[in-house]
């Protein structure tokens, strides 16, 4: 399975673009800007986009959404409908941002070709979007907006992705339910609503068997454990429960001499 980062930088980059990240080819999850510019850059075609998974409304985690409608409504008007998850108040909330994009007349034309089906996800929900299961939690980042973090599996392959979110038990939750982690490492220092390098450091230490992405980066200095991501990557997830498995197995053949 594929993912691949549009944009790996923390709100205020000036080396890298904000957060938006392709799961298979088929989930967008999270659309700072510029997405619409950086889906086909990546080698995908935003006609394949089947769903968006949005962590919490600030802008550089959601602005670039109304392009990427506006563009998939416009290149790809007979693709099937889009769904689109997230917190609760999320659809209220790109209604009015589409609204301000492109005025009342685009935003109609949008929702006809699009016929957005929006799934609203509070913490410790469960949805089916595009052929993944999605796990919510609540995440500590801002408390002025709903923020979650998720765990997305299919085929063995569960990735969990923190959105922005401070140390707290939503994030442990999905850390613990995923082999692979896309993980915020924003500041150099602790803050409650961001993760600290140190702060991700013990939390590799303590997952052995996982394997870590670094996004939403203010600096690209290693961490050990980790995989620095980088703008327009595109990296393979195994389904490493499955490759445990098939490890014992091995070994327990072995110890009895088949």
């Amino acid at each position: 399975m594929e993912l691949t980062f549009l944009g790996t930088g923390n709100a205020f980059a000036r080396d890298a673009f904000n957060s938006g990240y392709i799961l298979d080819r088929r989930v967008l999850i999270d659309a700072g800007n510029p997405a619409h510019v950086l889906i086909p850059r990546s080698g995908h075609h935003v006609g394949e986009i089947e769903a968006v998974v949005v962590t919490h409304q600030h802008a550089d985690h959601t602005f670039g959404l109304p392009f990427v409608m506006a563009s998939r409504a416009i290149e790809a008007p007979d693709a099937p409908p889009l769904t689109i998850a997230g917190p609760t108040g999320f659809p209220e909330y790109i209604d009015n941002l589409m609204r301000l994009a492109w005025s009342d007349k685009l935003h109609g034309i949008v929702w006809k070709r699009l016929r957005p089906n929006f799934i609203e996800l509070a913490g410790g929900d469960d949805a089916e979007v595009a052929g993944f299961s999605v796990h919510a939690e609540e995440v500590t980042h801002v408390t002025d907006v709903p923020c979650r973090g998720y765990v997305l599996s299919r085929d063995g392959v569960r990735l969990a992705y923190s959105g922005d979110s401070g140390l707290c038990p939503g994030l442990d939750a999905i850390v613990e339910l995923a082999d692979h982690v896309l993980i915020e490492a924003t500041g150099p220092v602790n803050d409650p609503s961001h993760l600290s390098r140190a702060s991700v450091e013990a939390i590799v230490r303590a997952n052995p068997g996982k394997r870590f992405y670094l996004t939403h980066l203010g600096s690209r200095e290693p961490l050990a454990g980790a995989h620095i991501a980088t703008d327009l990557e595109t990296v393979e997830l195994e389904p490493l429960g499955l490759d445990r498995a098939r490890t014992s197995v091995a070994l327990q053949d072995r110890d009895q001499g088949h």
